[in-house]
């Protein structure tokens, strides 16, 4: 199943999805792959993983993002 779902991550930047995430609807849950910079300079794959259907506790999952 090809996944074309797409997530902004900052201006200019899109993850585009790479595989359904595993878990849940297929057609709901999308997992992109990403290339992160920590604080130290290292660079590290980091995993992003969203859904396309709101969710009941959307505001307490925003309210505890970063």
């Amino acid at each position: 199943m090809q996944c074309t779902a797409i997530v902004l991550v900052a201006a200019g930047r899109e993850v585009r999805c790479a595989k359904p995430a595993g878990h849940g609807p297929v057609e709901d849950l999308h997992q992109g792959l990403l290339r992160v910079t920590l604080p130290d300079g290292r660079e590290h794959a980091a995993s992003l993983v969203w859904s396309s259907t709101p969710s009941p506790w959307e505001d307490e999952i925003l309210r505890r993002s970063t």
